[in-house]
């Protein structure tokens, strides 16, 4: 959903400002704690000493653009790991004013500071709840992520949810293609399966179909790889002949579409790079990949 200019926040990067995606492209969803400031989970609070700062980090802040989707979410994930620091999330409402979070370790405790200071109709408080540990839940469309063993009448709340199921969606469909020249294609928009035999000839399977469970996970590693955010990719490489990828996503009438290459090291390109090879890997594993004759030839 777009940011209303009345709304916009000075501080807010460039590189985020604008972004539309219709509402349902992506269903994510994310609760950060709203429920605290009226009482329903975490009763024993305090107040903080101040506000967090409000200056959004792109590449370290877990990040929910309402309606549009969620960058870093890997981030929570290695904050969960390794127990010790801090991690921020911030969510947009629905009128474009950013919600802060921040988790901190702090010995065997976890730190829960609640900051909405700019939401235009929140309570305008910063509140600081103690709990015990950040646990993670993750089921085949849903993803959540819960705070536990918090001080006061209700020890466990939800912090984060992100939802990757299938079913309500439609016009999902992806063409991904990949290897030297891009020659092989897995494409659902038409069906379509073709395997470079690395000879100088292709090959393409017959009534290529993927089930919903394949669909299922395939949009799920879409989801957590944050594919509708704009990524930073580049095609150069040093390599010869290089591995390169071109990937196309779309759902209803919007679309998005990647090209990069197996030299792109950035954290975008890695994750991009995994993406791939998962989507891959998925295929590969289906009857219809197995019917495909050998590679016949290899790439100097």
């Amino acid at each position: 959903m777009p940011f209303s200019s009345k709304n916009s926040r000075p501080h807010m990067p460039q590189s985020v400002q604008g972004k539309t995606v219709r509402c349902g492209v992506l269903t994510l969803t994310i609760l950060l704690v709203m429920t605290l400031l009226q009482g329903c989970f975490l009763t024993d609070r305090r107040a903080a000493p101040g506000k967090l700062s409000h200056e959004i980090n792109e590449q370290e802040d877990v990040v929910n653009f309402l309606g549009t989707g969620l960058i870093n979410l890997n981030k929570l994930d290695e904050f969960l790991e390794r127990k010790t620091g801090s991690q921020r999330i911030i969510q947009y409402t629905i009128e474009g004013d950013p919600i802060f979070t921040e988790l901190r370790y702090e010995g065997d405790q976890l730190s829960v500071t609640y900051d909405n200071t700019e939401d235009a109709f929140g309570s305008k408080e910063i509140r600081v709840y103690n709990c015990s540990a950040l646990s993670r839940q993750e089921g085949s469309t849903e993803l959540r992520y819960t705070v536990t063993g918090c001080e006061g009448e209700f020890p466990e709340a939800e912090l984060l949810r992100v939802n990757y199921g299938l079913t309500g969606q439609t016009g999902f469909g992806f063409v991904l293609k990949y290897g030297v020249n891009r020659r092989n294609e897995i494409n659902t928009l038409e069906q379509r399966l073709v395997k470079d035999l690395q000879d100088g000839t292709t090959v393409e399977a017959a009534e290529f179909r993927l089930p919903h469970s394949q669909l299922q996970s395939i949009y799920r590693e879409l989801v957590l790889a944050g594919y509708t955010q704009d990524k930073t990719l580049t095609e150069a490489c040093n390599i010869k002949p290089a591995v390169t990828y071109e990937l196309q996503v779309k759902m209803s009438d919007n679309a998005r579409n990647f090209v990069w290459s197996e030299c792109d090291q950035s954290a975008d390109g890695k994750v991009m790079t995994a993406l791939a090879q998962s989507i891959i890997s998925e295929v590969q594993e289906s009857e219809f990949y197995q019917a495909l004759p050998e590679t016949k030839g290899y790439y100097e």
